[in-house]
């Protein structure tokens, strides 16, 4: 037997504040003008969301629902850090108690049981504002600056920058599929 996800869903909490700012990116890739501050904005989402990808993280807060079979044990949560558990659901959509279930571990924390075939679990996720890790905020300007240089041209199938890239894998918990 096996743990997956069998769906998931991702939702911003609130307002998005992105790690790195218009004035941040213009200086890291050396722009002066603001011709391209709307280009550069774009540069950064996109930025954000690979490193996210890669690294299965939440740069920026966010409610997860994700329904998965926890037959083995131990289902790792994706897209930490947890800041919240909200609810867990069986099968039929009724409210698991708490007292019934049971987290290991802290902002990346495993379901050790119940060990059954269909959850599904809501949670907050992501860093608070304003507390994203500096090595992943210079990955993002690293892949901002990549994506600016490279516009227009047909890039490698790993679609992030090398130097990013290494920096996601000491992040990641879990092998990305990109």
């Amino acid at each position: 037997m096996y743990n997956f996800i069998i769906d998931h869903f991702l939702e911003y909490d609130g307002a998005i504040t992105e790690p790195v700012t218009v004035e941040e990116a213009k200086l890291y890739c050396r722009i002066t003008d603001n011709v391209e501050d709307n280009l550069i904005e774009d540069l950064i989402i996109q930025s954000r969301e690979a490193i996210e990808k890669v690294t299965n993280l939440s740069l920026v807060p966010k409610i997860a629902t994700v329904w998965f079979t926890n037959l083995s044990g131990m289902f790792q949560f994706q897209y930490g850090p947890m800041q919240e558990f909200t609810e867990l659901l069986n099968e039929e959509g009724d409210e698991i108690d708490p007292a019934n279930y049971r987290l290991v571990g802290g902002q990346y924390p495993s379901l050790a049981r119940p060990m059954w075939p269909q959850l599904k679990a809501t949670y907050s996720c992501g860093f608070p504002e304003g507390e994203v890790p500096t090595e992943l905020k210079i990955a993002i300007l690293d892949q901002v600056s990549y994506g600016y240089e490279n516009r227009g041209l047909e890039v490698d199938g790993m679609g992030i920058c090398e130097k990013a890239w290494r920096v996601c894998q000491r992040w990641t918990r879990t092998s990305p599929i990109i």
